[in-house]
Order: structure tokens, then sequence, then C-alpha cells
């Protein structure tokens, strides 16, 4: 499973509750053992995976004829039919095999030439929307093909319909939510919600409503002819069933009328009203509502969102907040390390946990 770098040990964990064994966390990545029902149920319950790849081989290689026989060998045409279509992620660290599209090349060869000695036809390829997505993993030891199980990540929950560009990765908002430590009998605030990912994030955890369960884009493994469709649908309703109607005290506010109105209109949809408060209002404007509460918030992290000099801007939210908010635990995150430094408060707890390729951290700041 693939997930932010410095989540992984809440990935880890999440699959242990789900029942995987054997689970160990890489870089960026957490591997487990587990059946076809723990496939299907991680990518529509983990709230911090990105991707569910499922390896199916593994070998050493010295060329690319090594490579060929090697994919060849596999049985594909009992997972993959010929009326899908194929595409073949690719990545390679290794000091033989260099070049990560020709390792895709040779694969995707292999693949559909097995297919169609074995049936008489052979799959496509589609690089843009494919059926059925593979990965091929390259390092100087071993090459491992796996099967895409997500196809989408799974970061796109598909509870909204419009995604503006600025919105918080909705796996980042999940894993700042748990790392705070943030419990349902608490009122969480974001005064600078944008559309609202942390909040809808947080509400979701607390009604247990799995993150994928909106989604209508189709699973890699339901192109699979493995798909037990009776076993995703027990697995779906239990989901389902497993809600609860717990009531929260979640605030989110903003100055952005578009990013309001998104998060307004998710809020509707998904039943969260009246548990999460969506409104305009400035940071200046924003007081507290309770004698004790929580705030977790991602300001901007580029001059270019607020116009503004970017460590001013920092030493005002953080200025803001310890007045208007005492008794707060304040969390914020930012992947600009030199607004952070700017901040003149002391941070008491630290999380380094990556925006995609972009190193953040979350810091406590106990007003």
């Amino acid at each position: 499973m693939k997930t932010l770098h410095g989540a992984e040990a809440l990935l880890k964990k999440e699959l242990e509750q789900m029942g995987a064994t054997d689970v160990q966390t890489q870089r960026r990545a957490v591997s487990c053992e587990g059946d076809k029902s723990l496939i299907y149920r991680i990518n529509l319950c983990s709230r911090f995976a990105l991707r569910v790849l499922v390896p199916v081989l593994e070998f050493k290689a010295e060329n690319d004829r090594d490579i060929y026989e090697a994919v060849y060998a596999y049985d594909w045409h009992e997972m993959i039919s010929p009326q899908k279509s194929i595409m073949i992620d690719h990545i390679s660290f290794s000091s033989t095999f260099t070049n990560s599209q020709f390792l895709a090349f040779k694969t995707k060869d292999a693949i559909v030439d097995k297919i169609r000695d074995k049936v008489g036809t052979r799959p496509s390829v589609n690089t843009e929307y494919p059926d059925v997505m593979l990965n091929i993993h390259a390092t100087d030891e071993s090459m491992t093909v796996s099967l895409d199980a997500s196809r989408m990540t799974l970061n796109r929950r598909c509870y909204r319909q419009i995604q503006l560009p600025s919105a918080t990765n909705e796996v980042l908002a999940a894993a700042l939510v748990e790392l705070s430590g943030w419990t349902p009998d608490q009122t969480l605030i974001d005064p600078m919600c944008g559309s609202g990912t942390i909040c809808i994030e947080a509400a979701m955890k607390a009604r247990n409503i799995a993150p994928n369960i909106y989604r209508t884009e189709p699973y890699g493994f339901m192109n699979w002819l493995d798909f037990d469709e009776n076993l995703w649908n027990d697995i779906f309703e239990e989901a389902k069933q497993s809600q609860n109607s717990m009531r929260l005290d979640i605030i989110g506010s903003d100055i952005d009328t578009e990013a309001l109105d998104i998060a307004k209109q998710t809020v509707l949809e998904l039943g969260l009203r009246p548990d999460v408060k969506i409104m305009r209002k400035g940071l200046r404007e924003v007081t507290r509502t309770t004698q004790e509460g929580m705030i977790v918030t991602c300001p901007p992290s580029t001059e270019e969102e607020t116009s503004r000099d970017l460590p001013d801007f920092y030493k005002e939210i953080t200025y803001r907040l310890s007045r208007n908010f005492p008794d707060h635990d304040t969390w914020i995150y930012s992947t600009n390390n030199k607004a952070l430094k700017a901040i003149e408060f002391k941070s008491e707890r630290k999380f380094q946990i990556f925006n995609g390729s972009q190193e953040g951290s979350f810091n406590l700041y106990p007003f």
C-alpha cells in the first residue's frame, strides 16, 4: 500500500485493525499479508492509503530477455480479459535498467503476448483511462510486477463534484486529524478551511463513514477476472451499516467564497449538517464558541495564495489564534519552513509529513 511519507505508522495501525498480518512499514508504503476481502476493504475503508498494489510476480533479471521470459511465464490470462485495456506504470532504482519506460514496454509485450497465445486475442493499451493498471518496480536486487487494485488514487474520495487545485489532499487531511489526537467530543475548528477537507475528514472519521463509500469510478480489482461481486457487495453493505449518527461540533471558516460554496455543498450532500458548520469569516473575526477545543489548519504555503509576505502572515495567524482561542491546542501544517520559523511561539510537538513530494511540518502550539 502506498501512502504519504510520514503517514506510514498510521496506515500500519489501520491495516492491523482490518486484520492484515505481517504488516511492515517502508518509505511511503506499508506491506502486509491478507486475502481478497482485505484488498476490497482497504480500498473502501482506508483513510491513509493512496494506492493498493498486489504483487503477483518477483524475479531477477540481467537483460531484457530475462524480463520478457519471467513476465511471460505468469498466467496473465487468468487475471486479465483480452476485452480490457491495460497500462503499465513503472519506476526503476536499478543501475542495470535505468530506463523505466523500457521496462514497462517489455512488461507490456510479455503480458499481451501471453494472453494472445492463450486465448487468441490480446488486450489493448490505454495510457489515459485503462481498465487494468499494473506496476513494475525495479531495484538492483529484484523486479516486482503488481496489479493495481485501486486504479484511481484513494485520496480522490469523490464526495464533492468540484475539486479546487488548492484543496488539501484528503489523505493528508485525514492524517493531520489523526496525528492531532482530536476526539469527537472536542470542538474542532479550521479557521482557514478552504473547501473544508479537514472538517469533512474529521466528521467522516467520527461518524465511521468509509472514506471511499461515495466513489462511483470502478476500482481496479473490479476489472480482474477473479472479481467477487457478492463479496464486494457484502463489504460495502457492512461499511454502510457501520456508520453512526454521533453529534459533532466542527467549525470551518474562510474568506474564499468559491471554496466555501464547495464546502457548504459537500457538507449538505453528505448529511453532515448541523455537525459541520461552514461560515465566511476572516481570521480576525473568528472567535471561540467553547471554553476548550482544538484547531487544525493548513494556512497557505506560498505568497501567490496570499499576496502577502508569508512569514509576516504566519506571525499574524498565531497572534490572532493565541488571542481568540486561549486554552485551545492549535495545530498548524505547512510545507513552507521559512514561514513556520517566523512563528514566535515555540511548538510543543512536531510531525514531519509530506504533501506529495513536498516536505511539510505539523506543529502543535498550546495557547
